[in-house]
């Protein structure tokens, strides 16, 4: 009797083995990632469209019957080429005197043009002189790399300036010249000879406000003449983001249809920000970030969608997480570390944010293991089978 019961209390505790066995929950398939240290870069990012630094509008500088305007936009001009012919009509004093006040006016320009010329030139010259002394510096170890890198952006903004006033007095040198030919065709009150509009500088049409013949005034715009060589990013961020950049900064030109990016670095946040209704119909406060373009820009013209990449901070050898190990606990961040098999939660504290990795400041060590993408079965504690076949570092 007793080694009856005792086979059946066997039987029973065999039994209930086997049912634990089968209806124990089964380890949840996770992916893994190596904590390891790398480079983080945190940046912002937004659209952006080209724009030509240099616009110039063409406008008719005497009275009269405009021709048709033979050219079309996309064409490309030369400094002094005749854009467009205006037949004048005849003048009265009024108009000489007008005519004669503008040459004046052009003069003058051309004379302010030159006086800023002459002093982007001095400036581009000390900041020469800076560049130099700071490198010379730096090869002593007496300043730093910051110090180099600012005296190289001042430089390359001073020659820029240099380069946009030289452009400015050879645009006010052809004004003058514009004036002087008005006023010289209407030298005795009329005259039937035509008189020419030529480019002020060389560069592409980018716009013919109508090519039709027809009957003009003084001033009137006839086209838009852009400085080709000169193009500039033009993006608008966030306010939220653009109080963190700051001119100097390296940006990056994506997706601009090129087979390759193209560095760049932010030269001016503008200092006002204007109210754009985003694509959900949301009121946002964005700020003009202008960037000038380090490499070539072949390819790329007037009003061309770009993406606008700017990098706020750049970290080497520090210890990072992937992006998708991390999740919001308790107001603060945490991962799943893996733990003999376990998934085990662990808060940590985080510095940097880059697009796929976040600096780790604290709460984790190089040559852990975390989970990634933790699904709602990875809770604290619970058995895991890592997939070693998408494990990644």
């Amino acid at each position: 009797m007793l080694r009856r019961r005792l086979a059946y209390l066997t039987i029973v505790l065999v039994a209930a083995a086997a049912l634990a066995i089968v209806f124990r929950p089964s380890p949840a398939p996770v992916q893994t990632a190596v904590i390891s240290r790398g480079n983080v870069e945190e940046v912002v990012e937004d659209e952006g469209k080209t724009r030509m630094h240099d616009h110039f509008t063409i406008t008719a500088t005497v009275a009269g019957e405009l021709r048709r305007i033979t050219l079309e936009a996309g064409d490309s001009v030369r400094a002094g080429e005749t854009v467009a012919w205006i037949d004048p009509a005849p003048i009265d004093p009024r108009q000489r005197a007008v005519l004669e006040a503008r040459l004046n006016g052009a003069r003058a320009g051309a004379r302010q043009a030159e006086a800023l010329a002459a002093r982007a030139n001095a400036d581009h010259a000390q900041t020469q002189k800076d560049l130099a002394r700071a490198r010379e510096l730096f090869r002593h170890g007496i300043t730093s790399q910051e110090a180099l890198d600012r005296a190289v952006t001042q430089n390359e903004a001073a020659a820029s300036q240099a380069r946009a006033a030289a452009s400015a007095t050879e645009s006010a040198r052809f004004q003058v010249q514009e004036a002087q030919s008005a006023l010289l065709v209407y030298r005795h009150g009329s005259s039937t000879l035509p008189t020419a509009v030529r480019a002020p500088v060389e560069g592409r049409v980018l716009r013919i406000y109508d090519p039709s013949a027809r009957v003009v005034a003084p001033g009137a715009q006839l086209l838009e003449i852009g400085f080709t060589p000169r193009i500039e990013i033009v993006a608008d961020f966030l306010t939220r983001d653009a109080v963190r950049i700051q001119p100097g900064m390296s940006a990056l030109i994506t997706d601009w249809g090129g087979s390759k990016d193209i560095r760049a670095r932010v030269r001016l946040v503008e200092p006002g920000a204007f109210t754009k209704v985003s694509a959900l119909g949301v009121e946002e406060q964005r700020v003009n970030v202008i960037c000038d373009p380090t490499e070539p820009t072949v390819g790329l013209a007037d009003a061309f969608h770009v993406n606008v990449r700017v990098v706020l901070w750049r970290g080497t050898g520090v210890l990072r997480v992937p992006v998708s190990a991390v999740f919001r606990h308790l107001g603060g961040w945490a991962v799943f570390v893996v733990d003999h098999g376990r998934a085990r939660r662990r808060d940590l504290q985080i510095g940097h944010h880059g697009s796929a990795y976040w600096e780790v400041t604290s709460g984790l060590r190089a040559g852990e293991r975390v989970i990634l993408h933790p699904g709602a079965d990875v809770e604290d504690g619970v058995r895991i089978k890592e997939d070693t076949a998408s494990a990644t570092e």
